[in-house]
């Protein structure tokens, strides 16, 4: 049987390890003065060199002959090990050792000295599976650790090592790989067995690798043992089974131009070529973040392939930063739900539609954004609709609302209650005002000049209005020659402000036409100073601001 590649070229001094100096010059240091801590855990990506280092440390600690904190790899005890011919170093998988019973075995056995080492290395791969009650037996031995006994814990999820254990041990964090340690090692394993890949090829597989290079090296392996002596990038993408960049291209064109038919054909060809939906989207992830780095950095350097990039930067130019983001977002999203469903199919043409859509709704821009395209920049026929339908039937089930939390919810029921205690508080003074004002006029209407109005205002508005006037619709003051005429908030705001001069010429017909005649709302009924347009819009503001809270919530803040 072929041996694997990440297990052939496993590196065997500390020297070898690529990209965790930081972490092998701190333990090559600790075996030169001889200060061996009991326990320690290393943590970090799968395939960053955790257990490889372990085994290196476990050498280097029984080393003869250590040569700069690195083992000799020449003296019996190196040999041992490397042979898997002594029972003083113990490699266990947490996942299967995982139980109570099997700590306590292990507390059983770690009390008898080494049988020829110097120490006895416990290497526990996986080390957060290890259940709740196994950890608090593998404490106990922590605490009170033999002399001989050194523990080396490795884990892909230190977050769920419990921290009485992260207590007492030293910690070391393993980094993800950079892309340029990955290819000097691929080409140097190119080398030795003289084997030609392009350099797009390499980086395709250093890309699928993402930092960690047991998966680049298992990649190139399925990749080598094809057979060829060389490989282009179109060969290497056939035999992982990656999608081709132009079929992507021609994807996320369609999706950027909002093109529905042309979106769903493209993806169904890529179903048709055996495709997976798992590599569908993770190539238009790819593919958006390359778009996202050439616009963050401007910088043509990290794309090898003069063709790909042109493509990029034409679809850089297509699609603004606010999509791109969102883009990315909402393909992580239905990426990780593929984990958890079978039906990829159909998550994949839904995640596809809310890209044509972009309505992400857990963006605060994206819902502001897709509010103000469905009822225009200004608000006031959302606030017309609410009016029409008396509040009551009203909803916006086109716009999603965010889901609030128990606490949100009490703030905002706690605001409207405010918000209502307010408004009653406003309308009675309001009406303090409005019988104010007809006591100061000197010269009333006759009953039948009212009935017209009322007529009138009723044909020209429709025939919502005659809710309004149960409670004193309009009012008016004479003053003189001049007729001032005041009109509800709600009515002057939402329908009389586009029939002013209509509503102006009716009044004129039906009174006189000596009056000089001005419209106002009833909040200026104690004072004609007309309102500045500042003024205005501050009005409306302050009348839409309730609805917005009530669509975004505690995110959005008014003043």
């Amino acid at each position: 049987m072929a041996k694997a590649l990440y297990r052939e070229y496993r590196p065997k001094t500390f020297d070898q390890v690529l990209g965790q100096d930081r972490v092998t010059n701190v333990l090559k240091n600790q075996v030169k003065t001889g200060k061996i801590s009991h326990a320690y855990i290393f943590s970090g990506e799968r395939g960053t060199g955790k257990t490889s280092c372990a085994k290196i440390f476990a050498k280097a600690i029984n080393c003869l002959n250590p040569k700069d904190g690195s083992p000799c790899l020449k003296c019996e005890n190196c040999l041992a090990i490397e042979e898997e011919s002594t029972i003083d170093v113990v490699e266990m998988d947490a996942a299967s050792n995982r139980r109570i019973d099997d700590i306590r075995n292990l507390k059983d056995n770690v009390i008898y000295p080494p049988n020829k080492l110097k120490y006895k290395v416990y290497i526990i791969d996986e080390a957060h599976m290890i259940t709740r009650e196994a950890f608090n037996a593998l404490l106990k031995i922590m605490e009170e650790p033999p002399s001989h006994l050194v523990f080396i814990l490795a884990t892909t999820e230190i977050e769920k090592v419990p921290r009485t254990i992260l207590s007492r041990v030293q910690k070391f964090e393993f980094n993800k790989i950079n892309d340029s340690n990955i290819k000097n090692q691929i080409n140097q394993i190119l080398t030795d067995r003289d084997i030609s890949i392009d350099n797009e090829a390499i980086d395709l597989i250093i890309k699928k690798a993402n930092g960690a290079m047991r998966d680049a090296l298992s990649i190139l392996d399925q990749v080598v043992s094809y057979g060829d002596k060389s490989y282009d990038l179109s060969k290497v993408e056939s035999l992982l089974g990656v999608v081709d960049f132009y079929d992507v291209d021609a994807l996320a064109g369609a999706i950027i131009k909002k093109d529905t038919k042309a979106s769903m054909n493209n993806l169904f060809k890529l179903r048709g070529n055996n495709k997976s939906n798992k590599d569908i989207l993770d190539s238009l992830i790819s593919y958006f973040n390359d778009i996202l780095i050439l616009k963050l950095t401007a910088d043509n350097s990290y794309f090898d392939n003069i063709d790909y990039l042109d493509s990029i930067s034409k679809r850089s130019e297509e699609i603004t930063d606010s999509d791109l983001a969102d883009y990315l977002d909402i393909l992580i999203e239905y990426s990780n739900k593929m984990k958890l469903t079978e039906n990829t199919d159909v998550l994949t043409e839904v995640c596809i539609l809310r890209l044509l859509n972009l309505k992400n709704i857990n963006n605060l821009e994206s819902r502001i954004s897709y509010l103000e395209k469905n009822t225009g920049d200004d608000l006031v026929n959302l606030v017309t609709k609410i009016i029409e339908s008396k509040l009551s039937n009203f909803s916006l089930n086109e716009i999603e609302k965010p889901k609030l939390s128990s606490n949100e919810i009490k703030q905002n029921k706690k605001y409207k209650e405010t918000k209502t205690e307010n408004i009653n508080k406003e309308q009675a003074e309001t009406k303090e005002v409005e019988t104010s004002a007809k006591l100061n006029n000197k010269n009333e209407l006759s009953s039948v000049d009212e009935e017209k109005i009322k007529t009138m205002l009723i044909k020209t508005a429709g025939g919502v209005m005659n809710g309004l006037f149960a409670d004193e619709g309009f009012n008016y003051r004479i003053n003189k020659n001049d007729f001032i005429f005041y009109i509800k908030d709600d009515f002057y705001k939402i329908f009389i402000e586009t029939k002013i001069n209509e509503i102006e010429a009716n009044l004129k017909e039906i009174l006189s036409a000596d009056y000089s005649f001005t419209i106002d709302s009833f909040d200026n009924m104690n004072n004609n100073i007309s309102k500045t347009e500042t003024q205005e819009e501050e009005k409306k503001n302050e009348d839409y601001s309730e609805k917005l809270i009530e669509i975004f919530g505690d995110e959005i803040i008014i003043e």
